[in-house]
């Protein structure tokens, strides 16, 4: 009953009984621009708000996307979306496509399409992005931020070569997804990074300004043997810390104890407001990404291997601050932070961790890894990326080469094969 009653609010804008404006509210749809007036459709895998890094990154972007359609496959936050003229939700459960395109269509009803913008996570995705696509003849342009289909296998190669396939331009958000993607589809598939707003970027000049905060552990830990190595790591050395993360106290596996990950010396502050962050960021002396050991326990290798913060790219951009990478050396995340001097990599071990601490907090480290973030902020600017975007579309590479400019040089480590995983829940 839900479900129907959810489509007609879709598709027939704003609803005039209160009940089901208090159902459209609760939902996080919206009303539709206007007849006539054409729209671009980013489909994405759930609500577009600041819990999450791809929600984060389109509202970045596109704003509050007065002039986008948001098409989402499933609710991860309670129908919390904060983006779109209108947004609907739209499930095919592996449907055939011709379903699947009556199913867009009653969902989009009176909708104009004029572009397509697809950030693949769910099976679903792909075949809504294909049918809007297909239907409405509206050119796409597919963004890869995670990887769902090399070694976290959820998307069939069958979608996933068809969706680069119809796709105009292709990009992903990290060398590593780049080049992996590339060689699976024999296709070309270009660097988009994660881009931060103009007005957080920090200028250069503040390379010598004092630090006196407390250093800080950034962005999700996405497995829990990478929450238990952090403690082990942290465990002891003396080094305090505060792990705030868009996703608050929410973890993504079971046995969180904020009591004794701060006995360990990490303090759990959640998700921060961006001022806040911000002014933290510039005054910690370094920050600490966990990520994963590629090794036969890693739990999210897909992550691990494919997956570049947005996290790090903000705490470059807008505090110059350098970067601690937990984990493997081959992690996308690892590979970033050294292709770029703007920290160091270190595995999980406290005496390691230790060591490196006190070298990056030295007065020369601080003024050198500075110094090198600030000669890169600038790149990873948001402004004017969407136009960007779309006239790379048009001309169907990117219309410069101002991200892969900055593309890591270093050759990628080879590709192990996947292995069987748990299903997330609801999967």
């Amino acid at each position: 009953m839900t479900r129907r009653i959810t489509t007609e609010i879709h598709t027939q804008g704003a609803p005039r009984h209160p009940v089901l404006r208090r159902l459209a509210a609760l939902f996080g749809l919206g009303p539709a621009r206007g007849p006539g007036r054409p729209l671009d459709a980013i489909v994405s895998h759930c609500e577009v708000n600041d819990r999450h890094g791809v929600g984060v990154l389109l509202r970045t972007l596109f704003g509050a996307g007065e002039d986008v359609v948001a098409v989402r496959s499933r609710d991860d936050y309670g129908g919390r979306q904060e983006f779109g003229a209108r947004a609907v939700r739209v499930r095919h459960r592996r449907g055939s496509r011709g379903a699947a395109r009556r199913r867009v269509a009653r969902a989009l009803r009176g909708v104009g399409i004029r572009r397509v913008l697809c950030v693949p996570y769910y099976p679903d995705d792909v075949m809504t992005a294909i049918a809007l696509h297909d239907a409405r003849g509206a050119p796409l342009v597919t963004w890869i931020m995670d990887d769902q289909n090399i070694l976290e296998p959820s998307i069939p190669d069958d979608l996933m070569a068809e969706l680069l396939a119809k796709s105009g331009v292709a990009f992903a958000i990290s060398p590593e997804l780049r080049d992996a993607y590339a060689e699976k589809y024999r296709r070309p598939v270009w660097l988009a990074p994660p881009l931060v707003a103009a007005d957080r970027v920090r200028p250069p000049g503040a390379e010598d300004v004092p630090v006196t905060g407390r250093p800080m552990v950034i962005g999700n830990i996405w497995g829990a043997r990478w929450y238990q190595d952090l403690r082990r790591t942290v465990r002891g050395t003396g080094v305090r810390l505060d792990w705030s993360s868009p996703a608050g106290l929410a973890t993504f596996w079971e046995g969180f104890d904020r009591d004794a990950l701060a006995a360990d010396g990490v303090e759990a502050v959640g998700a921060l407001p961006e001022p806040e962050f911000v002014e933290r960021l510039r005054a910690a002396p370094f920050v600490v990404v966990p990520s994963g050991t590629l090794d036969e326990v890693d739990d999210r290798p897909g992550i691990s291997r494919f997956s570049l913060p947005s996290r790090i790219v903000f705490a470059v951009a807008a505090a110059h601050a350098p970067v601690i990478v937990l984990g493997s050396p081959k992690t996308a995340a690892a590979r970033f932070v050294a292709a770029h001097g703007i920290g160091a990599v270190v595995p999980y071990d406290p005496e390691a961790f230790r060591a490196t601490v006190a070298e990056l907090t030295t007065p020369e480290a601080q003024r050198r890894v500075r110094l090198r973030a600030s000669g890169i902020a600038g790149r990873f600017s948001a402004e004017g990326a969407v136009e960007w975007l779309w006239r790379s579309l048009e001309a169907g590479a990117p219309a410069d080469d101002r991200f892969e400019r900055i593309a890591p040089t270093i050759a990628a480590p080879p590709i192990v094969p996947p292995r069987p995983r748990d299903p997330r829940p609801g999967e």
